[in-house]
């Protein structure tokens, strides 16, 4: 079966009014009246000269520096901004002629202490007291999961941020304002989603899997190369205002979801509570009935297995750093730490190709060959999309079968109750 974002399709030019069949819901309509901080204008200056060198504006593509890119530089997301905000000052509407939105998500997560004060940063909380770019959403991979307080059957280990259910994904993004639906002629309308984080958050790739994985369209979702302070350093615009007080409203949502919002941050379990199984008239389509390119361990169990009988025809990658030798592995993993993939001197930047080609090729990893499984483990299933992320932009063919990530990974596997699952502990290295 070939991966869904495969058969993800680009807009095919058509008439804007063959699309307006579905309402879109309306965004508040402060998102559009932000105080933002000013920025160089030589920005604006350089896309105004391109904006008045096009005629006629393509309505199904309106951001063809990012269409189709992954990786998008700090420029590129700021022209598109800019492009953005032109759009938006000449409609009230939130998708004007149904043109597909620029959306920024703030994806910052981290999963140790601080370097400077060792302490846990608050990655809501920066998101609340700015800066910010403009009209962006915050998305935490831990609330928007298969978290055991809402899904316990789905995860009855209480697992850390599990790939959530795809109706939850779908009622999110109707909650954000972010959307994707089909066309009467076929096709697909989707916003572009841009991935970014601040200095210190290494892993926006795992937001940039979870819309990956949940269908949305691979050609309008991108990973900024670069952090928020890249961003501000290179004269791009910011949100400097502070959510912290009730009476502020700084980013955009869908009317009539207002109050699953608390100063800026959706709450996930509330909306699914107030409004999963409850008649919601969902409006985003995710494409897949449950994240794609996800295994079990029970998969992963049946890899190990054959490859110590040696009849098997997969690997299986470990991207996690010092807890692959201190913590134990899995039998007949290949070690690539995830920090090797991306720039040394900036973590929010992947390494240019023919490294990344070199980092696989040299530890026997076949990547270019279709027929050859890829299972992608770490410590809790998050930086193994470095991995995933390096594998796509290498060119694999990746499809539903033959590339996964084990959303359970070290945290699961190496719990003292799964005593059916082979390891090799430290003790059994030396």
């Amino acid at each position: 079966m070939v991966h869904p974002m495969v058969h993800m399709m680009a807009f095919a030019t058509m008439n804007i009014h063959a699309i307006a069949w579905m309402q879109v819901a309306p965004i508040s309509s402060h998102a559009h009246h932000t105080h933002i901080a000013s920025c160089h204008g030589n920005n604006f200056f350089r896309w105004s000269v391109a904006l008045r060198a096009s005629n006629v504006p393509d309505v199904t593509n309106p951001f063809p520096n990012l269409y189709g890119k992954t990786l998008v530089s700090i420029q590129e997301c700021i022209d598109a901004h800019l492009q953005q905000k032109h759009r938006d000052q000449q409609s009230s509407s939130a998708h004007p002629n149904n043109v597909p939105r620029l959306q920024f998500i703030d994806a910052s997560w981290y999963h140790r202490p601080d370097h400077v004060t060792d302490r846990f940063r608050n990655p809501s909380a920066e998101f609340r007291s700015g800066p910010r770019l403009p009209n962006s959403h915050r998305v935490d991979i831990d609330a928007l999961a298969a978290t055991h307080e809402l899904f316990p059957r789905d995860n009855p280990k209480n697992l850390p941020h599990m790939m959530p259910p795809a109706d939850l994904f779908a009622l999110a993004m109707d909650a954000y304002g972010i959307c994707q639906y089909n066309t009467s002629h076929g096709g697909t309308f989707a916003d572009h989603v841009v991935i970014y984080a601040r200095r210190g958050a290494v892993f926006a790739p795992r937001t940039w899997f979870l819309f990956v994985a949940m269908g949305h369209d691979p050609k309008r979702v991108h990973w900024m190369q670069g952090s928020l302070e890249d961003w501000i350093e290179s004269g791009g615009e910011v949100d400097c205002r502070s959510l912290e007080e009730d009476h502020v409203d700084g980013v955009p949502h869908a009317e009539g979801y207002e109050d699953c919002f608390d100063r800026g941050i959706l709450n996930v379990s509330k909306l699914y509570r107030s409004r999963c199984g409850r008649g919601a008239d969902v409006r985003y389509r995710t494409g897949v009935s449950r994240a794609a390119n996800i295994c079990d361990k029970h998969e992963v169990l049946r890899a190990v297995n054959e490859n110590l009988s040696l009849s098997s025809n997969t690997v299986i990658i470990d991207t996690r750093g010092s807890g692959y030798t201190q913590k134990g592995h899995m039998p007949s993993a290949i070690h690539l730490p995830y920090r090797r993939l991306v720039s040394p001197s900036n973590p929010l930047v992947l390494l240019p190709k023919e490294e990344l080609h070199d980092l696989f090729v040299s530890r026997g990893i076949r990547y270019q060959d279709p027929n050859l499984k890829i299972i992608l483990s770490c410590g809790s299933g998050v930086s193994v999309c470095h991995a995933f992320l390096a594998l796509t932009i290498l060119g694999r063919e990746i499809t539903e079968e033959n590339t996964k990530i084990y959303d359970g990974s070290w945290m699961e596997w190496g719990r003292e109750e799964e005593e059916d699952l082979p390891r090799v502990l430290p003790g059994d290295m030396r």
